[in-house]
């Protein structure tokens, strides 16, 4: 299986800022939030939500929101003041169109925008940051599968764990790269990220090279029952999402993996559908999925829950074939046809 190593293992930071900043402090995330609102192939709208942190010493300040092509050219740009002269947590929306906009399309063409918020009190600038954005859509149906961009597109890909030899789960910026350029070798286009969130680096990674992204928390094999365990999830789940909005690679939030390994109770159906719902809320323009393990009955009330479903199947491993892999799914599909 995996090992969990203890210590610090990425890279960490001491932040210092102005009395009035992008907010560093909202679940660690960057404090920008990137949401394609609509997507065509004259126009692209774009929403750019800005949390300020402020100090309530500023007065009013100037957030500026501007999005460069690959080649650093502003394509489009906005201006808009808010009231940072009380000490509290803003919320600062500005709209953005695109015109022309050219797609996030897979490993055939992973094109990235990049969206440069800065902040400007009356003295001068006093922050600034930049996030990806890839323009693409993303939808499953049962008959059809994966559809990026309105096309099919046949998923092949692997699960990767963080670790390495001789260096645990301290994996430089260099080796997340190396992993990643191995999978493209590989001729996989999706990587699921079990079991765990993973460094920003692999995420970037991912962005750049194309790849179809599943990204989980680590709600493993066997439920607590410890209500604070339930609280731990909601909490890590809060933070995938948040730290992890604006990567256009993950497609999919994973609430758990293999659960039903430690049996099954009305309340872990009903833990499920929280989390699951929660995902919705924070992020409803990915979809959700959840790992089931071989042995869960295809009548399991688990089923239904997510967006999408997937099996753990190890036929050729623990038990039978690889070639079992058709026939089990053909059958599954006459059961579950909405699935």
């Amino acid at each position: 299986d995996f090992s969990m190593f203890g210590g610090l293992y990425r890279p960490i930071e001491l932040i210092e800022t102005d009395g009035v900043c992008i907010d560093p402090l909202f679940y660690a995330s960057p404090g920008v939030f990137i949401t394609t609102k609509s997507l065509s192939k004259s126009k692209a709208e774009v929403e750019v939500k800005t949390l300020l942190n402020s100090d309530g010493k500023a007065g009013d300040v100037d957030v500026a929101v501007e999005i460069l092509d690959m080649k650093g050219r502003k394509v489009a740009g906005k201006t808009v003041k808010a009231a940072a002269g009380e000490k509290n947590r803003l919320e600062v929306p500005v709209t953005l169109a695109i015109a022309n906009p050219v797609l996030w399309n897979g490993v055939k063409n992973p094109y990235l925008y990049q969206v440069k918020t800065s902040i400007r009190a009356a003295d001068g600038q006093t922050d600034e940051l930049v996030q990806p954005l890839g323009l693409r859509t993303v939808s499953v149906n049962p008959k059809e599968g994966f559809v990026l961009n309105g096309k099919t597109m046949q998923i092949k890909g692997v699960s990767r764990h963080q670790d390495m030899l001789y260096k645990g789960n301290a994996l430089t910026r260099e080796d997340h790269y190396n992993d990643a350029c191995m999978i493209k070798e590989l001729g996989a286009n999706t990587i699921r990220l079990a079991h765990y969130q993973h460094s920003q680096d692999f995420y970037d990674a991912c962005d750049e090279l194309g790849f179809v992204v599943w990204a989980e928390i680590p709600f493993i094999s066997v439920m607590n029952e410890d209500p604070a365990a339930h609280q731990n999830c909601i909490t890590q789940l809060k933070e995938l999402v948040l730290q992890n909005y604006n990567h256009p690679s993950i497609c999919f939030w994973g609430i758990s993996n293999e659960i039903l390994i430690g049996g099954i109770s009305e309340q872990l159906v009903e833990n499920h559908k929280e989390l699951n719902e929660l995902c919705k809320r924070m992020d409803p323009t990915r979809l959700t999925t959840i790992a089931h393990v071989s042995m869960t009955p295809t009548d399991s009330p688990v089923h239904g829950i997510t967006d999408v479903e997937s099996y753990n199947h190890y036929f050729g491993w623990y038990g039978g074939k690889m070639e079992d892999n058709g026939p089990w799914f053909d059958r599954f599909h006459e059961e579950h046809p909405e699935i």
